[in-house]
Formats: C-alpha cells, sequence, structure tokens
C-alpha cells in the first residue's frame, strides 16, 4: 500500500466564497413593531401636548386665576390646609367665553403642608359685568365646606 507522491507545486483551490446572510423575517417582525411602537407614543405625546394646553388655557382665564386667589388669601382655608396653598395641576371642568359673556365650571384639587382640599367654582357672566359666583367654596374631607363668597370669618 504505497501512498502516492505528493504532487510538487499544487494549487489549492480556495473555498468558495461565503454566501451573503439571508434576511429573516424576524427583522421586518421588529420593523413593524417599531413603527407601531412610534406611532403609538406619537399618539400619546399629541394628546398629552393637547391635555396640556387645555389646562394651560383655563389656567389663564381671569374666573379661574379670581377663585383660585380667592381660595389661597381664605384665612380658613389657609387655616385648613396650611400655606401655602397650591393648586394640582390636573382638574375638571370648563370655561365657556364668547363676546364678553360666559360661563365657568370647574373643580380644582387644592393642597398645602396641613393637608387637602378641592376648590368647587361656578360662574356666570354677563357682557360688560364682572363674574357672579353661585358656587365659590373649598371642600375639605370631614369640615364643613368653606364659603368663599360670604365675608371671611376669623380662622379659629
Amino acid at each position: 500500500m504505497d501512498t502516492p507522491p505528493p504532487i510538487p507545486n499544487a494549487v489549492i483551490p480556495p473555498p468558495p466564497p461565503a454566501s451573503p446572510p439571508k434576511r429573516s423575517a424576524g427583522q421586518w417582525v421588529l420593523i413593524g413593531c417599531g413603527g407601531c411602537l412610534s406611532l403609538t407614543i406619537l399618539g400619546v405625546l399629541c394628546f398629552a401636548g393637547f391635555f396640556w394646553m387645555v389646562m394651560g388655557t383655563i389656567k389663564s382665564t381671569d374666573v379661574y386665576k379670581e377663585a383660585y386667589k380667592q381660595a389661597q388669601n381664605s384665612p380658613q382655608v389657609q387655616s385648613a390646609l396650611g400655606t401655602p396653598v397650591e393648586a394640582g395641576w390636573m382638574f375638571q371642568g370648563s370655561v365657556n367665553y364668547k363676546n364678553g359673556a360666559g360661563t365657568a365650571e370647574f373643580n380644582v384639587p387644592l393642597s398645602g403642608p396641613k393637608g387637602e382640599g378641592t376648590l368647587v367654582a361656578k360662574a356666570d357672566k354677563k357682557t360688560g359685568e364682572p363674574w357672579q359666583y353661585s358656587v365659590l367654596e373649598v371642600q375639605i374631607p370631614g369640615q364643613a365646606a368653606i364659603d368663599l363668597k360670604a365675608p371671611p370669618q376669623p380662622a379659629p
């Protein structure tokens, strides 16, 4: 059993080139999920921006500012909640104002070092007249509502 002698100057062919990796369906799934996620995030950001704009618009109205100032400056509210009295950023309500007349109705969470409450306001405005409040009070859990339309009472 003789082995054949080596062939002198033999050229060994190079290995065949590697084929490019095949694209998997997984890439397309990730791209699709990324697109859906981007659209979802964009939708949430648009909603949050709209919500923030509406809240800012209501907070900039004179009826909101006046009601909030009444609550902040009330000795009874200061006694119950402590100072400073701060308004929460999320509240419920609406203000409709057109041609100098309007209606407003809102509930604003208030807080202070001693506790929390809710400013409740309902008001109407006729052209050329100031806002007339049918309800302007601070409701504090476990206590009687503090009427801000009444003349201020000394704090207990």
